[in-house]
């Protein structure tokens, strides 16, 4: 890891009211533009194309509309680097390439908006360079304890333990995992999105694609006809930093959370 990247990761955030998409809608373009312009950074190596992490610029001026405005991308690989403008459509963060066609969709806050590119085919988590409070907080715990633990033992995690899943199966297209602790599933890969269930320690959950963000890997699954969220380092009693679930499992996956 660079210094820069290092920094990026490692960095305070401010403290900002949380602007969801209900809040969007309300807020006028002016405001909108002043809360979500400037830099962020897609952390996930697969979208950086070298060293450096790939950098989304936001700006404020025209791009030849009235409702869109300038952007450019920085190390990124396609097709977030053919970033050129973005805008705000149904309470969305539109990123938009020259000819004005979408390349992701985003909705969050102003530390961390998610979603999905264009296509459908991979997510996008998207951050200020200083992450922001749930980082920090998890960052502090693991330099107080220098470990992150499996689940609820005393036993530190093998830094091989905290990546990604290789995806395997069907054409490398899922992997198991095994949930240690009590999980909240999200319908968005950011601590403040909706809980849509539940999965309670020891299932063997069947995952179809991970990224990777400040604050670690989040991990999709399907739950029937939804799509939720499941975040593999998490703090246990706002103290203990844990790995909430393994990179392999011995029983039958599944796919159901309560709730």
């Amino acid at each position: 890891m660079t210094k820069t990247r290092r920094t990026l990761m490692a960095g305070l955030a401010l403290t900002l009211c949380v602007a969801g998409v209900s809040a969007a809608r309300a807020q006028s373009a002016e405001a909108f533009v002043k809360a979500f312009s400037g830099q962020w950074y897609v952390f996930d190596n697969a979208y950086s194309s070298g060293p450096e992490p790939c950098g989304l610029q936001l700006g404020t001026e025209g791009a030849g509309d009235p409702k869109r405005y300038e952007a450019k991308a920085a190390s990124c690989t396609a097709p977030l680097s053919a970033l050129k403008k973005w805008h705000i459509e149904e309470g969305q963060l539109q990123l938009l390439d020259a000819e004005g066609t979408t390349i992701a969709q985003l909705g969050g806050n102003q530390l961390r908006v998610t979603g999905d590119l264009g296509d459908g085919s991979r997510a996008v988590i998207a951050e200020r360079g200083a992450g922001n409070q749930d980082t920090a907080a998890l960052a502090a715990a693991i330099r107080k304890h220098r470990c992150v633990y499996s689940g609820f033992t005393s036993t530190c995690a093998e830094k091989a333990d905290l990546q990604a899943p290789e995806m395997t199966g069907d054409d490398g297209a899922f992997s198991s995992v095994g949930v240690l602790v009590k999980l909240n599933v999200r319908n968005q890969p950011r601590n403040d999105a909706p809980v849509i269930g539940v999965l309670n320690e020891g299932t063997c959950l069947k995952v179809n694609y991970c990224t990777t963000a400040s604050d670690g890997v989040w991990c999709r699954a399907r739950f029937g006809a939804q799509s939720g969220w499941v975040k593999k380092t998490a703090l246990r009693q706002s103290e203990w930093p844990v790995m909430t679930y393994a990179n392999s499992c011995t029983a039958e996956p599944e796919t159901k959370t309560d709730g």
